[in-house]
């Protein structure tokens, strides 16, 4: 098989993307994607990122292509586990808080957190378009939320923990781990309470 067909053939296993990261973990030269922009067989979407024309692009997918150590959070994280009907107008992340961040243009909210709590709860979820992204789960979700309640609308506050009691996956005990994890036991437990 010759290397454009390998390459589409990845981009068609990959929803019409195709990353020059994906190409390097194939032995595959890279000139081949500027020869195959060039030809009209797939279109540059960013920097090292092509897709084929008839992709929709996902606007998630890509900033996790270009960001690795990038873990949607907070609304984001909320959106992807279907805890708030509320398309999010900007995308929020977490990374750790000794990773430069500045070449981050796209208009992202960044949340910078120790290496202690980076990885607590962070879980891999499909888009809404297939894609795999990293995600906090929805117990580490729930306790950022708790954390900040101050800055989260109340709307949306109320309707995620709503959703999280409904959710048939919800799992108090994590819940409450990770609670005492980031020290916030009282206030999870009196949620709890409530809810």
């Amino acid at each position: 098989m010759g290397y454009y067909n390998m390459i589409m053939k990845l981009a068609n296993e990959n929803n019409g993307i195709i990353t020059s990261q994906m190409l390097k973990d194939k032995e595959i030269p890279s000139i081949y994607l500027t020869r195959m922009v060039k030809e009209g067989k797939l279109q540059r979407v960013d920097r090292g990122i092509y897709s084929t024309e008839e992709v929709i692009l996902d606007e998630y997918y890509l900033l996790y292509q270009k960001n690795q150590r990038a873990i949607f959070s907070f609304s984001s994280a909320l959106y992807l586990h279907g805890l708030t009907d509320r398309i999010p107008y900007q995308m929020e992340i977490t990374l750790p808080s000794s990773y430069n961040s500045s070449h981050i243009n796209e208009d992202v909210i960044i949340h910078k957190v120790i290496e202690k709590y980076y990885a607590l709860g962070r879980t891999i979820i499909e888009t809404m378009f297939g894609n795999e992204v990293a995600c906090y789960d929805m117990e580490r979700t729930i306790c950022d939320i708790v954390r900040f309640r101050d800055k989260i609308d109340v709307e949306i506050f109320g309707k995620a923990l709503v959703g999280y009691k409904s959710h048939p996956e919800r799992d108090y005990q994590k819940l409450r781990q990770y609670a005492k994890t980031m020290r916030i036991s009282k206030q999870i437990n009196d949620l709890l309470d409530v809810i």
